[in-house]
C-alpha cells in the first residue's frame, strides 16, 4: 500500500537541543530530513500534486516552526523530531499529510570530538506501536595505542568510533558524560585487538546507571591509517546489557580537572592604587541588610566604594530549591592590596564577619563577594580567577556589572566587549528562561521582597505601572492648593483612605509648593504640615501596604518623615537646594527619587536653554543592553534637551554617590515642567526610555567615572499641568483629566514605571489599559 515515499533531506535551522558539549543552553545548527511513506500512484498517472504530499509546503511548514522556536529549549534531538513528526503526519500543515513518517535529526555542532548526532525515530497515523528510538555518533576521532604490531605499541594512532544506540527516551541517554568517559578511557587505553576494544566500549556504556534505557548498542571502531591502500579497517558489534553479565567493572581514573582561563600578567608588586569590580549575592537572612553591612564593613577595610550597580532579583542557579537571591556589583578603589588580600577581606566578612555557612556549592548564602575584575589582570590561582570565569553566563553578574564600564571596555581574555557579550547572552536567552528575568529591585530596608512593591522588570518591560498619587498639605499648589490644608487629620486620612481604594500605591504627600513664583514656607511649617499626618497615617491599620513619599528637598524635614515612618523622598531639586539631604538618603537606605530642575520656583521659567555638550571631560553614550551602543538620530534640539537633563541628573547623582547613596536607591525623574517649556515637556514625554539608556563618562582629576541608567526605575508627573491646557484652553487644572490620560498612556508606552497623579480612579483605569496594550499586563 505504502510504496513509495516523498522526502525532504537536510533542511538547515538552529535549535537550542538542551546543554551542548560546552556545558552551554545555546541554539545549535542543525539539519532535519523527513521520510514520508506514501502511495503516489494516482498523482504519477494524472500529473497533479493534490493526489501526492507537496513537499514544498511540507519544508517550508517545519522551517517556519523552527525559527518560531529558535530560542526554546527542546532539551534533546528526539523531542525536536517528535515536533516535526506531528507537522508531518498533520493532513493539513504536512502538506497534504501522510501516515508514516522517518524523522532525521542531524547535530554536526553538539559534540565537538565527534563529527555529528543524530536521532531517528518512526512514527505513524495507523495506531500501531511506535518502534524504538535510534540516536547516532558519527566519528567520534580519538587516539590510542591499539594493534599486535611492534611499531603499533610504540605510538597512538587514530581510531573513528561510531556508536548506534536503539533507546525509548533520549532523556534515558546522558550522552555527554557517556562519551566523555569513552574519550578518557579510550585515550588511555592499551588493546592489542579492535574486538577487545569494541567489548570494553559496550560495557563502559551499560556500566553507567545512567543508561539503563538503552536496548541495545552498535559500536564500531575503524582504524583509518592500518594499510596505505585501504580506507579503513576495523569490527562492529550490537550487544545489549546481557553481553556484559560476567564481566568484571571496569575501572579507570575520570578527568576531573577543570580548564581555567590562561594566565598573561605576573605582579609581583601590588603597591599603588587598584581598581576592582565585587560580585555579591544574598538569599539567606535580611537580604539587603547583610549586603549594606558587607559594604560598610569593606569601607573598614579601607575599600573606597566608588559606584554601585542596581540591585537585581535573580532565581537561583543549580540548586533550585533556595530562595530567590539579590544580586549586584560595586566598584572600588583601595591602595596596597594584592588581588589575594582583597580576597582574603572578602572571605573574612563572609564567613566571619556575617557567619555565611557554606553547606554545599551553590547552596543559600548570608553574603557572597566575588571578585570579577581586578585592573586589566588576568589571574589563576586554585583559589582565585580573575576575570571571573562564569561571569559571561551569568545574567545577574554581567548585566550589572555593564552599568559601570564603558560600552568599549574589553574583556581581558575574550578582547571582546562585556557589552557584546550581555546583548549575546539577553539575545540568545531560551523562551522557557523568560520567567527568570532579572527584577530591578529598589529596597526599603523596614518592608521584605514580598511587601515591597518597587520591582521593575528594566530588560523586558513587563512589569505594572504604579500609581504614585499626590496628597499636597499646601495653601498655594497649582492644582489642588488649601484642599487639605489645616484640615483636620481625621478628614484627611478619610480622603487619603479614599485614595487607597481607589489604587493608589504610594502616597505622595508634600507641604511645599513648587509652582513657578510661588513662596516657600519655614522649615517649622513645613514639618508640622507633614509629619503629624505621617505618624498618624502609619497608625491607621489600612496603610500597611501603602508606601508614603514625602515631597520636600529639605534635610531635616526629610529626616523627620522618615523617622516618623515615610519611605520614600522625593526631591525636586535633586539635591541643589540643600545638598544634605544626600547625607540623610545615605543614611536611612530609602528611595530618593531625583528630579530633575534649575534654578529655583522663582527662576526656573526662564532656564530653559538646553545646548550641546562642551566639555571635552563628558563623553555621554545611549545604549540599550539588548541592542548595544546606539547613535542618537534625534532632532538637535530634542538630543540637547535629553542629554542636558540626563547629565545634570548625572551630576547629581555623583554627588549623592560620594556621599553614600547607592545607585539602587535613585529613582529618575526628568521633572516635567522644571526648567522645561512646552514644546520641551511634550519631547520629554515622547521621549521617556531616553532616560533608560543614557550613559556617561566623566573624566576628572584623571579618574573615569561611569555612570549609566540602565536599570533605574523612572517616574513621570504630568498631571494637570499648565503646558496641557495651555494646548487645550482649559484654565483650571482639575478640568484636564483627559489630557493627563493621554500623557500617561504615552509614558506607559516608553517604559515609565510609575506616574504620579490626582486622578486615581480615573487613571488608574488607562493604566490598566496602557500597561496591556504596551506591557502585555492584564
Amino acid at each position: 500500500m505504502f510504496n513509495d515515499i516523498v522526502f525532504t533531506k537536510d533542511i538547515s535551522c538552529f535549535a537550542v537541543t538542551g546543554k551542548d558539549a560546552w556545558m552551554r543552553p545555546n541554539p545549535q545548527p542543525i539539519q532535519i530530513s523527513v521520510y514520508l511513506k506514501t502511495n503516489f500512484h494516482k498523482a504519477s498517472l494524472s500529473d497533479n500534486l493534490k493526489y501526492s504530499i507537496n513537499y514544498a509546503i511540507l519544508t517550508r511548514n517545519i522551517t517556519d516552526f523552527m525559527k518560531l522556536n529558535e530560542h526554546k529549549n527542546f532539551k534533546n534531538l528526539t523531542n525536536i523530531a517528535e515536533s516535526i513528526s506531528q507537522i508531518c503526519l498533520d493532513k493539513f500543515n504536512g502538506g497534504g499529510g501522510g501516515d508514516i513518517v522517518k524523522v532525521l535529526i542531524k547535530s554536526p555542532k553538539s559534540e565537538i570530538r565527534a563529527e555529528n548526532v543524530e536521532c531517528i525515530i518512526n512514527r505513524n497515523n495507523l495506531g500501531n506501536i511506535n518502534p524504538l528510538n535510534v540516536f547516532k555518533v558519527n566519528k567520534l576521532r580519538l587516539l590510542t595505542i591499539i594493534g599486535v604490531f611492534t611499531f603499533e605499541r610504540l605510538k597512538k594512532q587514530i581510531v573513528d568510533i561510531d556508536l548506534t544506540f536503539t533507546i525509548k527516551d533520549e532523556t534515558n541517554l546522558m550522552i555527554h558524560s557517556t562519551i566523555e568517559d569513552i574519550i578518557t578511557f579510550v585515550e588511555n587505553s592499551n588493546f592489542k585487538t579492535v574486538e577487545a576494544l569494541v567489548f570494553k566500549i559496550g560495557q563502559l556504556i551499560y556500566q553507567d546507571n545512567r543508561n539503563r534505557g538503552i536496548q541495545d548498542v552498535n559500536v564500531e571502531v575503524t582504524k583509518i591509517n592500518a594499510f596505505n591502500h585501504v580506507e579503513g579497517v576495523g569490527v562492529s558489534s550490537l550487544m545489549t546489557i546481557d553481553s556484559f553479565k560476567d564481566s568484571k567493572p571496569i575501572t579507570f581514573r575520570k578527568e576531573t580537572k577543570l580548564f581555567n582561563m590562561p594566565v598573561e600578567d605576573i605582579v609581583n608588586d601590588y603597591r599603588g592604587y587598584h581598581t576592582a569590580y565585587i560580585a555579591f549575592g544574598s538569599n539567606d537572612g535580611n537580604q539587603i541588610e547583610n549586603i549594606t553591612t558587607a559594604l560598610k564593613l569593606l569601607e573598614q577595610n579601607n575599600i573606597s566604594i566608588e559606584s554601585t550597580s542596581s540591585l537585581y532579583i535573580s532565581k537561583p542557579m543549580y540548586y533550585l530549591n533556595q530562595p530567590d537571591f539579590f544580586n549586584g556589583v560595586i566598584k572600588v578603589n583601595f591602595k596596597d592590596l594584592s588581588p589575594h588580600e582583597l580576597l582574603k577581606i572578602c572571605k573574612y566578612i563572609e564567613y566571619d564577619q556575617l557567619n555565611r555557612i557554606k553547606k554545599f556549592d551553590n547552596g543559600p548564602r548570608s553574603i557572597d563577594l566575588d571578585i570579577i575584575l581586578y585592573d586589566n589582570l588576568q589571574i589563576n590561582h586554585d583559589d582565585l580567577i580573575i576575570p571571573h570565569k562564569l561571569m559571561l553566563e551569568r545574567e545577574f553578574v554581567l548585566q550589572p556589572l555593564c552599568e559601570l564600564l564603558p560600552p568599549d571596555q574589553l574583556h581581558p581574555i575574550s578582547s571582546e566587549s562585556f557589552h557584546d557579550h550581555l546583548k549575546q547572552l539577553l539575545n540568545n536567552k531560551l523562551i522557557d528562561d523568560q520567567n527568570s528575568n532579572l527584577l530591578q529591585y529598589v529596597p526599603i530596608p523596614k518592608l521584605s521582597l514580598s511587601k515591597n512593591i518597587l520591582k521593575f522588570d528594566q530588560t523586558n518591560f513587563k512589569s505594572p505601572t504604579l500609581i504614585m498619587g499626590i496628597l499636597n498639605m499646601t495653601p498655594d499648589s497649582f492644582s489642588d492648593g488649601g484642599k487639605f490644608f489645616n484640615n483636620k487629620l481625621d478628614d484627611i486620612v478619610k480622603q487619603t483612605e479614599v485614595m487607597v481604594d481607589q489604587g493608589c500605591q504610594i502616597l505622595d504627600i508634600g507641604g511645599v509648593s513648587t509652582r513657578p513664583g510661588s513662596v516657600e514656607p519655614s522649615e517649622e511649617d513645613e514639618l508640622n504640615r507633614i509629619v503629624p499626618l505621617v505618624e498618624r497615617l502609619r497608625s491607621t491599620s489600612k496603610f500597611n501596604e501603602t508606601l508614603i513619599s514625602i515631597d520636600t528637598y529639605r534635610s531635616k524635614v526629610a529626616e523627620e518623615s522618615l523617622k516618623a515612618g515615610a519611605d520614600i523622598i522625593n526631591d525636586i531639586s535633586m539635591g541643589l537646594y540643600d545638598n544634605k539631604i544626600f547625607d540623610i538618603v545615605a543614611k536611612y537606605n530609602c528611595p530618593y527619587i531625583m528630579n530633575h530642575t534649575r534654578g529655583s520656583a522663582k527662576t526656573m521659567s526662564n532656564l530653559t536653554q538646553y545646548d550641546s555638550n562642551t566639555n571635552d571631560d563628558i563623553i555621554e553614550f545611549n545604549i540599550d543592553p539588548k541592542k548595544g551602543q546606539q547613535e542618537n538620530l534625534l532632532p538637535q534640539d530634542e538630543k540637547n534637551l535629553l542629554n542636558g537633563v540626563s547629565r545634570e541628573l548625572s551630576l547629581q547623582i555623583f554627588k549623592a554617590m560620594k556621599a553614600g547613596v547607592r545607585k539602587w536607591q535613585i529613582i529618575l525623574d526628568p521633572g516635567i515642567g522644571f526648567a522645561k517649556n512646552s514644546t520641551q515637556n511634550f519631547q520629554i514625554i515622547k521621549n521617556a526610555s531616553f532616560f533608560k539608556k543614557y550613559s556617561i563618562q566623566y573624566n576628572v582629576d584623571d579618574k573615569h567615572k561611569y555612570l549609566s541608567f540602565n536599570g533605574m526605575c523612572l517616574l513621570i508627573g504630568t498631571s494637570r499641568k499648565k503646558f496641557l491646557g495651555a494646548l487645550t484652553h482649559k484654565d483650571i487644572p482639575s478640568d484636564r483629566l483627559m489630557e493627563t490620560a493621554a500623557t500617561v498612556t504615552s509614558c506607559i508606552q516608553q517604559n515609565t514605571d510609575i506616574v504620579r497623579i490626582h486622578d486615581i480612579k480615573e487613571i488608574k483605569d488607562t493604566v490598566t489599559i496602557s500597561d496591556a496594550i504596551y506591557k502585555s499586563v492584564y
